[in-house]
């Protein structure tokens, strides 16, 4: 048996991810080192229990950081989902300086480290709609699509929808 000493914010973070997945936190180091077997799940639960994402100063850099591990992630598949979207294809038509109109009418922000830009000026249900689709699109399970949500303060679409069911 070997001891490591961590420091205090390394070990929140460790029991952070080793509570999400409910596992000792010798079988988290194990999991994260891939000295055992894999974490069952997605690698996004842990980077959100980690925190970085939560920390991030406004809705809009933690919306902007969700989409930027995603791309870093799993890169060709946020290609292949982004490529697939209604609006791709009316882009590929357009002059440099026509996109660049619509980039600041919609105020769009670029994702860090891609080529992709991410409109602003959408409201938070289809912004939550959005990164829905996208987490189920790269495989990441119900409750890691739900905290992800939470992180980014958008309203679930389950929520959204039982709300209007129990209305009619």
């Amino acid at each position: 048996m070997k001891n490591v000493q961590l420091s205090e914010e390394a070990y929140a973070t460790l029991q952070r991810l080793a509570t999400a997945q409910q596992l000792t936190l010798s079988d988290a180091l194990e999991a994260l080192l891939g000295s055992s077997r894999p974490i069952d799940g997605d690698h996004l639960k842990f980077h959100l229990a980690g925190g970085q994402i939560a920390q991030a100063a406004t809705p809009t850099d933690r919306y902007l950081a969700l989409l930027a591990w995603v791309a870093r992630h799993h890169a060709a598949d946020f290609t292949d989902f982004i490529a697939h979207q209604a609006s791709a294809r009316r882009y590929l038509m357009l002059s440099s300086a026509e996109v660049n109109t619509i980039r600041r009418q919609h105020h769009a922000r670029q994702i860090d480290g891609t080529q992709y830009w991410a409109v602003m000026d959408i409201d938070d249900t289809i912004k939550g709609d959005f990164v829905r689709r996208l987490l189920e699109f790269i495989g990441c399970h119900d409750e890691t699509v739900g905290e992800a949500l939470r992180v980014l303060a958008l309203v679930p679409p389950s929520t959204r929808r039982s709300a209007l069911l129990s209305v009619a």
